[in-house]
């Protein structure tokens, strides 16, 4: 007749170990056990479990709440469990690569107003003033995208900064220009104006602006609006001011962002703790714009 010791009899309880996916748990071992008539949690409390290597569990392993099938008798009991330690209450479980959108704000440059001179037949001249716009473009980066299970249901503004990233991307505040104007006609009557404009999408090159003065104009236009209307003498001038009200965000290539965190429920553990699965996407360092294809072979 065959003898046991303690280990072995307590192991007969075990059914099955089945390792839990890479897809899911790339950087720890996690593993579902299936028992019958007692829980893997409380054999591996008075023995401790093994892993289908041979290889005791973890002492600060990790047991999912207990799933019981009472169809049969004695009951089948399914537990998952991730065979690791928490440091400072997280475990990192998963971590993989992935291309995802990013939108590379436009581009308002302030500092450099271009002034075109158009003569309208009647003796006098039109200057329009435009500021310059590069468009906002999208692409897609490369990101790593990590993942933990935590005992916080909170999340920490040391997230927005994981991996040396320079903070969540995440503008609240786009480019705001401000023109204002006057023209000195010879008697000393004065026009003026004043506009500004939000520019959705966009951050300012510059924290400053330009200023144009103009000498012997009648009619002035802003960005196709017209803002100033006078005779034709030609002693009359006219300045532009356009400053900076708020400059966006700032430039994104060259440095590392969080694009995203999340936190879900995951799993309570078999004494009732609430255990949560947080997730950061992290960019690689964001390329420049180039003419070419950003991850184009050279």
């Amino acid at each position: 007749m065959p003898t046991y010791t303690t280990t072995l009899r307590l192991n007969d309880n075990i059914i099955s170990i089945t390792p839990l996916p890479a897809s899911e748990f790339s950087l720890v071992r996690a593993y579902e056990y299936n028992s019958i008539g007692v829980a893997p949690n409380v054999l591996n409390a008075r023995d401790k479990l093994q892993t289908p290597d041979g290889t005791d569990l973890n002492e600060s392993a990790i047991f999912f709440e207990t799933r019981v099938n009472n169809n049969s008798n004695p009951p089948i009991f399914t537990q998952r469990v991730i065979d690791g330690s928490f440091s400072s209450n997280e475990i990192k479980i998963h971590e993989y690569k992935s291309f995802v959108t990013f939108s590379y704000p436009g581009i308002v440059d302030p500092d450099n107003v271009v002034d075109i001179r158009l003569s309208s037949g009647s003796g006098a001249d039109d200057t329009h003033a435009f500021t310059l716009l590069e468009s906002p473009v999208q692409s897609e980066v490369m990101c790593t995208v990590y993942e933990f299970i935590q005992t916080s249901s909170s999340i920490t503004e040391s997230d927005y900064t994981y991996d040396s990233s320079s903070g969540l991307w995440s503008p609240n505040q786009w480019a705001s220009v401000k023109a204002t104007g006057n023209q000195t006609r010879s008697n000393l009557h004065q026009a003026s104006f004043a506009d500004s404009a939000d520019f959705r999408g966009y951050r300012s090159s510059s924290p400053v602006g330009d200023v144009l003065t103009k000498t012997g104009r009648d009619v002035i236009y802003y960005n196709n609006r017209k803002m100033i209307e006078c005779g034709f003498q030609s002693s009359e001038n006219a300045q532009i001011t356009v400053s900076v009200v708020e400059q966006g965000p700032p430039d994104p290539v060259g440095s590392k962002w969080v694009l995203d965190v999340s936190l879900q429920p995951a799993f309570v553990g078999t004494d009732g703790t609430p255990y949560y699965k947080k997730t950061i996407v992290v960019t690689d360092t964001i390329p420049a714009q180039t003419d070419n294809l950003p991850y184009k072979s050279s």
